[in-house]
């Protein structure tokens, strides 16, 4: 399949050299002030591709997938998303790379945060045949075993001053949030089992370990300090390199503090790890919104919403 095939070596053409990028790289992200697990304005927390992977089978058609961000807004705002491949397939992009722009191909919607990748596309087919040119590159030939990182551009909005406090605020201060950020898909040839999204079944609150409620309506004292435990759905660990994929997750909240933004099931020597953190309530009654984040570190991500309900403290 030529086509493919010239896809694949166009798109190598700079990514080949290096490691597939990290799951999510963010333009966005909070200043020094403000802790990343902080939820006070427009964020895009995670972007999943489904499936996770681009398999090109010259037997099959070209593949796509379907990105889908979580993206999260403080006082529930609407938001909207629109995606492109980018034009720049860089291991490392440049910071002020236009994509989506004039530097992205648009890609076409699949729900108010999702939008399609699809390699049989014209407009992909032609970038990777100039980015073969470009690379002095005739035919790309077959993909690398560890597969390519597509690059892929995403940009969320919401309205500004949803709070009842003013906030929170467009960076210029206009009526408009944005958040900008990259992406990668990993696309390779037939061979080993397609990677699946890993899945979290639920998350636990306290010592005690109660599952917080789907409903929100799991309460907890302010001012209180409580366990935060993810729960891994069925098979979310699944057969790699030898042995299986560790788990890493991410945990972000409107209120409170949390103590550790990141967590791993394995050690760095392959030990068992405990994956709870601490999240200190705050101090006085709401809701507060809990999103969790999985990935396996091979591309697969998943996610899990919570709300829980922060009472008065005791005696008042």
């Amino acid at each position: 399949m030529i086509g493919g095939r010239l896809a694949a070596g166009g798109l190598r053409k700079s990514g080949a050299a290096c490691a597939v990028l990290g799951a999510t790289m963010l333009w966005g992200c909070p200043g020094d002030l403000e802790k990343q697990s902080e939820i006070v304005k427009l964020r895009v927390l995670a972007v999943q591709a489904e499936p996770a992977e681009l398999i090109v089978d010259p037997a099959q058609p070209l593949p796509r997938t379907t990105l889908t961000a979580l993206a999260v807004e403080p006082s529930g705002a609407p938001i909207a998303m629109e995606y492109a491949l980018c034009t720049v397939q860089q291991a490392v992009p440049p910071p002020n790379v236009d994509c989506p722009g004039t530097q992205g191909i648009p890609l076409p919607p699949a729900g108010p945060t999702s939008a399609v990748l699809d390699l049989g596309d014209p407009r992909a087919i032609a970038l990777a045949l100039q980015l073969a040119q470009d690379g002095g590159m005739a035919d790309g030939g077959a993909l690398p075993p560890e597969g390519i990182p597509v690059l892929v551009g995403f940009r969320a909005t919401a309205p500004a001053h949803t709070l009842p406090d003013g906030g929170p605020p467009a960076a210029d201060g206009g009526d408009l949030q944005v958040f900008r950020g990259l992406t990668t898909v990993t696309a390779r040839g037939p061979g080993a089992p397609p990677n699946q999204n890993p899945g979290i079944a639920a998350v636990s609150l306290g010592a005690a370990g109660i599952e917080i409620a789907a409903d929100g309506t799991t309460a907890a004292p302010a001012s209180t300090i409580q366990r935060v435990t993810p729960i891994p759905a069925p098979g979310a660990k699944e057969p790699a390199d030898g042995g299986v994929e560790a788990l890493g997750y991410s945990f972000f909240a409107t209120a409170g503090s949390i103590s550790d933004l990141r967590s791993t099931d394995t050690t760095a020597t392959g030990e068992p790890a405990d994956t709870f953190v601490d999240w200190t309530m705050p101090g006085t009654a709401q809701q507060a919104r809990l999103w969790v984040v999985v990935r396996d570190g091979r591309g697969g991500v998943g996610w899990i919403a919570r709300s829980v309900q922060v009472t008065p403290p005791a005696g008042r």
